[in-house]
């Protein structure tokens, strides 16, 4: 039994791996986390088996210690995050990124996010909230999740020691209006970090990117989640942000990801790396 202070690291998770090769001769997948696992357990390979590496850099970590030892048919999956836009490159080519910030952006960017509207919106409500703002439920969820966005990589930029415990949808977008506090939200900002600098104008100052290296999935799942409770349908006050991924996940259709880019460079790295496979066959 491990001790309550025991955590995993990236020397552990290279130990484990050269034990378990003992008893299996397929691919490992390495993997942040546990949600990671729950999006993955369903879409790999018979002869793969997930790692949880416990956070990116043990990920990473565990990954380049393998590759020291000329160790093959290991693959590590990592959030993006902000690392594209912060110049840095991954160390080493057993590692792929998703192709948006997170894996949940990789999700919201499909047509799961359809078949989430359709199964738990509301149509009317939904019909009258497009007609009337004259933008898709994406363009609306996007809009409103690139503010929460452009706030982290402005903290990351500038060295900003914030923490955005309470600076997330929940405390400030308007339920019965689906509308983000802006103003409510810099101030708060501004006050945690110096009262009186101008957080709008900062924001305006950061250079043009693609959005979807900017939204943070948590974010965008909270705000869709705020959507579905009034403004385009009606989902129970109990379901929280944990449900809706879980919603995602579930709608995320196995040739949503043969088709992206994403499943392209995992079919890359498969194609370079015989007889290791990641990914299981296509569905017909």
């Amino acid at each position: 039994m491990k001790p309550p202070s025991w955590t995993k690291d990236a020397a552990h998770i290279e130990n484990e791996i050269i034990m378990h090769r003992r008893t299996h001769c397929g691919s490992f997948l390495f993997l942040e986390g546990e949600d990671d696992s729950r999006f993955w357990d369903r879409r790999v390979s018979q002869e793969c088996e997930l790692v949880i590496g416990d956070g990116k850099p043990n990920v990473e970590g565990a990954v380049v210690r393998l590759d020291n030892r000329n160790f093959s048919g290991t693959l590590g999956i990592v959030d993006a995050d902000f690392d594209r836009l912060q110049g840095r490159a991954l160390p080493s080519p057993n590692l792929l990124a998703t192709d948006a910030h997170d894996l949940e952006c990789v999700l919201l960017r499909s047509a799961a996010l359809e078949r989430v509207l359709t199964e738990y919106g509301n149509r009317d409500k939904i019909r009258r909230f497009q007609d009337t703002h004259d933008c898709t439920v994406r363009d609306a969820l996007l809009e409103r999740g690139l503010v929460f966005g452009r706030l982290r990589w402005l903290s990351k930029r500038r060295g900003w020691d914030l923490s955005f415990a309470g600076l997330g949808p929940e405390r400030f977008t308007d339920r019965s209006t689906w509308e983000v506090d802006r103003d409510g939200l810099y101030a708060e900002v501004s006050s945690r970090i110096s009262p009186g600098i101008d957080i709008h104008a900062a924001i305006l100052e950061l250079p043009d990117a693609d959005p979807w290296w900017i939204f943070r999935g948590h974010d965008l799942i909270g705000l869709l989640r705020i959507g579905l409770q009034q403004v385009l349908g009606d989902l129970k006050p109990s379901k929280g942000v944990a449900d809706v991924a879980a919603l995602l996940r579930a709608a995320f259709d196995k040739n949503d990801l043969y088709r992206g880019a994403f499943g392209q460079s995992i079919r890359r790295w498969e194609s370079t790396n015989p007889p290791y496979q990641v990914l299981s066959p296509p569905v017909p």
